[in-house]
């Protein structure tokens, strides 16, 4: 099956499907066999579907799975293989999030679903590295929201809170970009100063009653990080980052 173009020149997707050399027909059974290349793999020709990747599948628990695998379905081969977890991206102009499993178990299995066919996915990094940042260094991704974050340290504090919500997929407005072009009016000072706070919403789990019955307090918010930026017209002066420790 050929991937679109975006797809296609990302050196991270492994496409398996089995052919049938007596009928010539390819199998639907793509998802099994993006498990098996996971849990096995090779450094060349990662796409063959050769006789010991056949056998290698046999240690998988199909029980009572028909194919082609449906998302829904995926829940209940976690159960049957309960040291494997299963999260799937899509791609709509842009990678997104479609299934994302609530386990981290011994073996972790992304996989991007395009036109009803299963890719294994080898690197989230090169995958959506392109769309997130100019910056080619290797980075740490959620899978959750698909935010990005320079060491495995960052990226563990952030699934602290963000495991709680619903994956989403990011859906910008389509129309005219208004933009600022009259910089000519703009007011020249000595120095600019950029601050921004962020933060993230947490349940209140309490017992003690409320004293004001009209108000009720659900959630709290919780400092996260902090960034101050200052700088001149002509040079950049200091940049201050604050992570909150919790």
């Amino acid at each position: 099956m050929e991937l679109p173009k975006f797809l296609s020149r990302k050196d991270t997707l492994v496409s398996l499907k089995f052919r049938n050399e007596t009928t010539t027909k390819e199998d639907n059974q793509c998802f099994k066999w993006c498990i098996a290349r996971a849990l096995n793999p090779v450094e060349r020709d990662s796409g063959r579907i050769r006789k010991i990747l056949r056998k290698q599948a046999e240690s998988l628990n199909f029980t009572g799975i028909e194919f082609p695998v449906s998302l829904k379905v995926i829940d209940k081969f976690e159960t049957l293989n309960p040291k494997i977890a299963v999260s799937v991206l899509g791609y709509e102009n842009s990678i997104y999030p479609l299934r994302i499993s609530k386990f981290k178990r011994e073996n972790n299995v992304t996989l991007l679903l395009e036109n009803k066919h299963f890719c294994l996915v080898k690197s989230l990094s090169r995958l959506c590295s392109s769309q997130s940042s100019k910056d080619t260094r290797k980075k740490e991704y959620c899978l959750r929201c698909l935010n990005h974050f320079p060491n495995k340290k960052a990226l563990e504090q952030h699934e602290e809170y963000c495991d709680n919500y619903d994956a989403v997929k990011s859906t910008l407005p389509v129309g005219v970009v208004e933009a600022f072009k009259n910089h000519k009016h703009l007011m020249r000072v000595p120095i600019v100063v950029y601050v921004d706070f962020e933060s993230f919403t947490r349940p209140i789990d309490t017992c003690n009653p409320d004293p004001n019955p009209e108000q009720k307090n659900i959630k709290s918010m919780n400092p996260l990080d902090s960034a101050f930026c200052e700088m001149s017209w002509k040079v950049f002066k200091t940049s201050v980052v604050h992570k909150n420790e919790r």
